[in-house]
């Protein structure tokens, strides 16, 4: 097990939702902003200026939040979406939130740990390996 005392104190399944769903520490951050205007409709543009981001860059992380379920979109308004997870999924939020918020650089470790895992994955698919 890991003996550092940040990881120790996330929940194995926040942990487990933390490397399978949080793909970014901007991704972690958009959920906080939804989450935190409960049935408000908050355009893309909006998550750009409060996350200090580029529209485009905005613009994905929506497209991650509403294929996760996290939030969806406002009909009639373009660019535009609300907090809208189901009741398992927003428990689940509230923990890995709540666990984000007191425990900032554990969760950030734990978020960066999956990147670095990927991108190492990723190398090694074009490592040159020789045959037995």
């Amino acid at each position: 097990m890991n003996s550092d005392p940040h990881d120790q104190a996330i929940a194995d399944d926040g942990r487990r939702f933390i490397l399978t769903s949080i793909p970014s520490v901007p991704f972690m951050e958009a959920i906080l902003l939804f989450k935190a205007l409960p049935g408000q409709a908050v355009e893309t543009r909006s998550v750009a200026e409060r996350l200090y981001t580029s529209e485009k860059q905005a613009a994905v992380l929506v497209e991650q939040l509403a294929a996760g379920r996290i939030i969806a979109p406002v009909e009639g308004q373009p660019n535009t979406h609300r907090f809208a997870p189901s009741a398992e999924l927003a428990a689940m939020l509230d923990k890995v939130t709540h666990a984000y918020v007191h425990n900032l650089i554990g969760v950030t470790r734990l978020i960066h740990s999956r990147t670095e895992r990927m991108a190492h994955q990723f190398a090694d698919a074009f490592k040159i390996r020789k045959d037995p």
